[in-house]
């Protein structure tokens, strides 16, 4: 009788932990999305206001260019006027940027509409997904007032030396685009 029990209390104790039954499995999909995003940010011009003194080339901007584009990204410079403006007076500058990435510089060249580019604005393209532009890299922007004057300034307008032009504040304004592509 004793032997009985042992193979019954065995038989139970088999079918309670599943020896012999049929397997089960469960499938477990994760999923997560990177949004795209594409920015540039001034890193060191807080207002969006810069000052620049009348020497040689001198830095106006720290910018941050971030990029995650799974193709290609697209940086626009566009300097609106392509001079210092006062009034009907000007003051020629040349402008340059050296960016962390070569893609993305820009040699010193003078800004006036109808500058080497041909459009006012100076396009510069990085061809495929970047692991350091996903991080964002530096990029710095210099301007050289003391240049000289690139021909007859237009109708009504005179162009002027930095260091001789009549007093008064003479703006320049730039933006800075960067796109997926």
């Amino acid at each position: 009788m004793k032997a009985s029990f042992i193979v019954a209390g065995l038989a139970s104790a088999a079918a309670m932990i599943g020896v012999g039954s049929v397997a089960h499995a469960e499938t477990l999909s994760v999923n997560t999305t990177v949004a795209p995003y594409c920015n540039v940010r001034l890193a060191n011009v807080s207002s969006g206001t810069a000052s620049v003194a009348h020497e040689a080339e001198q830095q106006v901007a720290n910018l941050e260019l971030a990029c995650n584009s799974g193709g290609s990204a697209q940086l626009v410079v566009n300097p609106l006027n392509g001079d210092f403006k006062s009034g009907p007076n000007l003051i020629n500058y040349a402008m340059r940027m050296a960016a962390a990435d070569a893609a993305f510089n820009i040699a010193t060249t003078d800004a006036t509409p109808g500058d080497v580019e041909g459009s006012g604005k100076f396009t510069r393209t990085k061809v495929g997904y970047s692991q350091p532009l996903a991080n964002g890299i530096a990029a710095s922007f210099y301007l050289n007032v003391n240049v000289a004057a690139p021909g007859p300034a237009p109708l009504g307008q005179t162009f002027f030396p930095a260091n001789a032009a009549p007093a008064g504040t003479y703006t320049e304004s730039f933006s800075f685009e960067l796109s997926a592509i």
